[in-house]
């Protein structure tokens, strides 16, 4: 008996696909559809009067900096004097800002856990630029974690063929020179806190600034996998992100590369949609000796068994194949994946 536990025998001929996103495999479901036609009060919070703990611009909720037209969710950076004469402990709120830009975080009904989150995006590039699209903890009773997944952040002092991403568990100092974290850029570093993760790494995209591309990340218990237009270009093992979070889209200006006069203000950066997909789960089995790939139901199930002693599989010529399983999946028997066909099989927990 030819038996191959969890995935299949090396003797077989076979094609296994890196991941599988929405697009190719049924087992997503769409559950958040975001176009972006208006800015959904209930669904989206404006930030207004705030610059995340000191950065250059302030965020404000007026129109020329945050919008929607033409089923786009439009933020702007401006360089313009801005100073607000809100209270703040008793106290006027003195600064006066140079720049001023956008941002946007969803509500905490629409926190999200685990699934595959994706938005269609056209960026702008300059240097001092900062775009973000990220995730990040919310104040919820599950709440165990200080942690954030950046799906990207684009600094403009790099080329637009740079796309950085990373993960957060704490907070700590990502800097080149004095890094208190675990990873920078798969280095490292040399001061380690056992009580924060960061882990950066930079990725080769195709140029950000030539129209539209689909950024999104899968994230499950067990992994965090980032894609540009389809493709994977990162995949990482989950640290512990297991609390709901916010979805966050911003403009901003760092407070390292700051603007000069090549930077083009007034920029703009444009959003499409936002989309999130789900798993979705069953507790059946499937134990089977033969097992009818077209008649498949894009479900997770809870473990899969195909094959036997004298039991004969085969995926038909030119068909893409997707088992999922939260416990195990085991193929055993004669097999066979043709040339052209693709399998691809995932074993993870129940989100």
């Amino acid at each position: 008996m030819n038996r191959c536990t969890s995935f299949i025998c090396l003797l077989v001929s076979w094609s296994v696909a890196i991941a599988q996103t929405p697009a190719t495999d049924p087992h997503w479901r769409l559950v958040f559809d975001e176009p972006f036609d208006s800015i959904d009060p209930a669904v989206w919070k404006v930030a207004h009067h705030f610059d995340h703990y000191g950065e250059p611009q302030v965020y404000t909720g007026r129109e020329s900096n945050v919008s929607a037209k033409d089923g786009e969710l439009v933020l702007r950076v401006s360089k313009e004097r801005y100073r607000y004469k809100e209270l703040s402990a008793g106290e006027s709120h003195k600064r006066v800002y140079d720049y001023t830009s956008g941002w946007v975080e969803t509500r905490e009904d629409y926190y999200i856990r685990y699934g595959y989150l994706e938005s269609r995006i056209r960026l702008p590039h300059g240097r001092g630029f900062w775009p973000a699209f990220w995730t990040f903890v919310g104040d919820h009773p599950d709440r165990h974690n200080a942690a954030e997944i950046d799906i990207f952040e684009m600094l403009g002092n790099q080329p637009p063929t740079v796309m950085g991403t990373n993960l957060h568990i704490g907070y700590c100092n990502c800097g080149e020179n004095d890094c208190n974290c675990e990873y920078l850029n798969d280095r490292m570093c040399p001061e380690v806190n056992p009580d924060i993760l960061c882990h950066q790494l930079d990725v080769k995209i195709p140029d950000y600034t030539a129209g539209y591309h689909t950024y999104a990340v899968e994230w499950s218990p067990s992994k965090i996998i980032w894609y540009v237009n389809g493709n994977m270009v990162r995949n990482s093992a989950n640290p512990g992100i297991i609390d709901p979070v916010r979805i966050i889209l911003n403009l901003a200006i760092t407070p390292w590369t700051m603007p000069d006069r090549t930077t083009p203000f007034p920029s703009t950066m444009h959003v499409d949609y936002v989309k999130l997909y789900r798993l979705e789960f069953d507790t059946t089995r499937i134990e089977t000796c033969q097992y009818d790939f077209s008649q498949s139901v894009a479900t997770v199930k809870k473990a899969i068994f195909i094959g036997g002693d004298s039991c004969t599989n085969l995926i038909p010529p030119f068909t893409d194949v997707t088992l999922r399983a939260t416990e195990g999946i085991e193929i055993s028997g004669d097999f066979q994946v043709p040339l052209g066909a693709q399998l691809y099989m995932d074993v993870n927990k129940e989100e």
